[in-house]
């Protein structure tokens, strides 16, 4: 018989739980404790480029923790991280923005903040490259990304960005906001671009591969540099998810772990779709189990939301549906 492991499972929410007790009492209800939020929850955060102060995330603090609900993963979006990534005169406010906002992730004994790469999506029109909801079984709706070659350039305000500034510019990044990182004890988490393609619109990404990764834990050297391992972004890569888990959860580089499942790859099928967790390509009782053999205690969290029948747009159901999934699995393991 399997017994409870050390890894943790929690969920993303959006701004607007925040003012709904009843969805952060259905959280605590089916289990959840730890939840994993995006900083423009926070009064001041979108208004101000970044920038927030102590009292503002300590109303967050509150009105989580009034529901048993702490936070684990609070992530520093892409819009607001765009003056530096596109060298524009202000960069030097944002960095000093990122590097305050880790100062006080540290006072409210936060673990981890999401540092988010450039998204080619943030500076293309609104709606290009838009996933297609469609229907699996009994009718439940996922979405289906067809990406085809990407070549298609759009006017955008990053017409003329090349991958190496793009590089240099988030180096220069890490390398500001390690030190307070460390000093914090706040560990930064990387994403990677999703989908995992080196140009969208014409324009550059440069987080898609393992070997970015390592590049950027070579560059900016710290125990505290680390990775969200999407499953699903390193699937739809056409890598080896089981290789990478292995490899960057032995090296302690794993903080956070996104646990969907996908149908297809990019190399494969130009496109891919993202599944219900027993409903896709990889079988996620041996990434959970990969992930224990690596000796992981992080969190999991289902990530992205389907649709069920009858739910709305917080997919509670789903949530629920993805939380059982995740404790059948965890509670198999030897």
């Amino acid at each position: 018989m399997g017994t409870q492991h050390s890894i943790r499972i929690g969920t993303r929410i959006s701004p607007d739980w925040l003012q709904r007790p009843d969805h952060l009492r259905f959280l605590r209800q089916i289990g959840i404790d730890h939840v994993d939020i995006t900083l423009n929850a926070v009064d001041g955060y979108t208004a101000h480029g970044g920038r927030f102060e102590r009292e503002a995330l300590g109303r967050v603090v509150d009105i989580l923790q009034a529901e048993g609900l702490v936070i684990e993963r609070a992530n520093f979006l892409t819009p607001q991280l765009l003056p530096v990534y596109l060298g524009m005169p202000d960069a030097p406010r944002v960095v000093e923005n990122v590097c305050h906002t880790l100062d006080l992730l540290g006072e409210f004994d936060i673990p981890v903040m999401g540092l988010q790469c450039f998204q080619a999506a943030s500076v293309l029109p609104s709606g290009h490259g838009k996933p297609a909801w469609r229907e699996g079984r009994g009718g439940y709706r996922y979405l289906e990304f067809d990406i085809g070659d990407g070549s298609e350039r759009h006017d955008s305000v990053a017409d003329h960005l090349t991958p190496d500034q793009l590089w240099q510019r988030m180096v220069a990044l890490y390398r500001a906001a390690l030190p307070v990182a460390e000093s914090a004890d706040v560990r930064i988490a990387m994403h990677g671009n999703d989908p995992p393609v080196p140009s969208r619109g014409g324009i550059p990404q440069i987080m898609c591969r393992f070997a970015h990764f390592e590049r950027l834990f070579h560059e900016a050297p710290s125990t505290h540099n680390g990775m969200t391992f999407c499953v699903g972004t390193r699937y739809e890569s056409g890598e080896d998810v089981f290789e990478g888990l292995r490899r960057f959860g032995a090296a302690g580089r794993i903080f956070h772990v996104h646990f969907r499942n996908v149908r297809g790859t990019i190399p494969s099928a130009d496109g891919y779709s993202e599944r219900a967790p027993d409903d896709g390509d990889l079988d996620m009782f041996a990434v959970a189990r990969t992930l224990a053999d690596t000796g992981y205690t992080g969190v999991i969290d289902h990530d992205h939301v389907m649709r069920l029948a009858g739910d709305d747009e917080s997919g509670r159901q789903y949530i629920a549906f993805c939380v059982g999934h995740m404790r059948g699995l965890l509670s198999a393991l030897p």
